[in-house]
């Protein structure tokens, strides 16, 4: 298991993981990771890394706006240039209709009447802006995609990567699922 470890940090250092940080950084990380430490770890927060909170409470409860803003610049950087409205806010529960948004005038349902009592108003909240971010990214050209952990909760993170890292740790076999973050995408 040791050298799937050096095998597997060495190989998320080849595809960028870390290539927003300086030498010492990086080198850094990429033998935490080989030595057993997680590599979607945001105990120390590393400026460039491309993670973000992505609150689904607050994403459900209409915060959406400042939620993507922290995502805003680094979309940016891969060509998307962020425009949030909100179309319709109904009140949780209300019978009012869905919650709808436009991003960059897509229209995205964050939730519906039924993901209340079905209990996934959260998660869809977090999970379906972030597709249609997704499908821009793609659009402009970009190869990063956003991926999700702790999809939903109030302490949900928002990846923004390369696919290839993400396949890279599934194939490493050495996290479970849960573990490793999910792309966004639609239902």
């Amino acid at each position: 298991m040791e050298q799937q470890r050096i095998e597997l940090a060495r190989q998320l250092r080849a595809l960028g993981m870390w290539a927003s940080l300086s030498e010492e950084e990086a080198a850094a990380a990429e033998q935490t990771v080989a030595n057993g430490g997680y590599p979607f770890s945001i105990d120390e927060p590393l400026e460039g890394v491309g993670w973000f909170f992505t609150d689904g409470e607050a994403l459900a409860e209409g915060q959406i706006k400042w939620v993507l803003s922290t995502i805003e610049p680094a979309l940016r950087r891969h060509g998307v240039d962020l425009q949030v409205e909100v179309v319709h806010q109904p009140r949780v529960n209300d019978e009012e209709g869905d919650y709808i948004i436009a991003i960059n005038g897509r229209p995205c349902v964050m939730w519906s009447q039924e993901d209340w009592p079905a209990r996934r108003a959260r998660r869809t909240a977090t999970v379906r802006p972030l597709a249609v971010l997704n499908d821009l990214l793609a659009e402009a050209g970009a190869t990063v995609r956003l991926f999700t952990l702790y999809t939903g909760a109030e302490d949900g993170i928002s990846w923004l990567l390369d696919p290839r890292i993400v396949a890279a740790v599934t194939d490493s076999g050495l996290y479970k699922e849960s573990d490793v973050p999910a792309l966004a995408r639609h239902d």
